[in-house]
């Protein structure tokens, strides 16, 4: 009852839920300022990432690790979701790797370079490299270990989808489908626990796919159906959640595949008339009311969709 006395006489439900979630980022930020980013050597070059782990931590927990999108700091990827909250309230902990130049090397058709221009990144074997260590420390549960991935992380998170299954229990990918190349050089010995989330108004990471130099950007839909074909899925249901706030113009359909060959689910929330951003409830900001290619939808919170999606058995 305590923390109920505060509330205004006649503040609706919602509107304390949108003021919780600011309390939230403000604490957040308190967090961000008390850790630091540690330095990993990997292929003769110093890479970095940030360790958050939940309070009371007394072995290894379940592990989400988080890749920012391009040029995004790790920073601005904390603060456009709410997992860090999720996670001290959960209890699983989360790491965010920095991809060198501000991107990740997901294909070989897609290459960057070291530092000294003497070979070129992979951050698959920095990626896997990262896990050893969080096993060895005894923060990571090595049987609950997920990949989240926003944009070019989510493109990242395609490729540990193909090529490290077996050691990830979901993946997440957000605001992107893959490129052919991925497609094609996917072959996976076990199909993980998938959840895919993309905007219809995305003209960033096109929903509808794109042609680049070297690579074509596969649309979200033919994406999903590269997956849906591995696991043999021959039917789906889907259904629009009521809209979370009034004055919100996108809309959340939830879409589950069945009867599939494989036993794995796979989970796609098409954000309706939503950009290239991840969405929350949180309040918009003075940019994000332009709502520019889409803007943010306030019709789900993606931190809550992504743990509920992981943790389910």
């Amino acid at each position: 009852m305590r923390l109920l006395a505060w509330i205004p006489r006649g503040l609706s439900l919602r509107r304390v839920a949108a003021i919780a979630m600011a309390m939230g980022f403000v604490l957040s930020a308190a967090l961000a300022r008390a850790e630091e980013t540690t330095a990993f050597p990997y292929q003769g070059v110093e890479r970095h990432y940030l360790l958050h782990l939940p309070p009371g931590r007394t072995g290894p927990v379940p592990l989400v690790i988080a890749l920012h999108g391009l040029n995004e700091t790790v920073e601005s990827l904390r603060h456009s979701w709410t997992l860090d909250a999720v996670a001290d309230r959960d209890g699983f902990a989360m790491v965010y790797p920095e991809g060198l130049t501000g991107r990740w090397a997901y294909a070989d058709t897609r290459p960057v370079g070291l530092p000294d221009g003497q070979g070129l990144v992979d951050d698959f074997g920095f990626i896997g490299a990262l896990l050893d260590k969080m096993v060895a420390d005894h923060v990571a549960d090595p049987a609950r270990v997920y990949v989240a991935g926003v944009s070019n992380g989510a493109l990242m998170a395609w490729t540990l989808a193909c090529r490290m299954p077996e050691r990830l229990a979901g993946v997440a990918a957000l605001i992107s489908g893959m490129i052919e190349r991925q497609a094609q050089q996917c072959h996976p010995a076990r199909l993980v626990p998938l959840l895919v989330l993309a905007g219809t108004d995305d003209l960033s990471q096109d929903y509808d796919g794109a042609m680049g130099e070297n690579y074509r950007l596969m649309s979200v839909p033919e994406t999903l159906e590269f997956w849906r074909h591995l696991r043999g899925c021959r039917t789906l249901n889907w259904r629009q959640l009521p809209a979370h706030e009034a004055d919100d113009p996108t809309a959340a359909v939830r879409v589950d595949w069945g009867e599939c060959s494989d036993a794995s689910p796979q989970r796609f929330w098409r954000m309706e008339g939503a950009g290239h951003s991840l969405p929350s409830f949180a309040p918009l900001n003075e940019r994000q009311k332009q709502r520019r290619h889409g803007g943010r939808s306030q019709a789900i919170e993606t931190a809550e969709e992504l743990w509920r999606f992981f943790s389910t058995p």
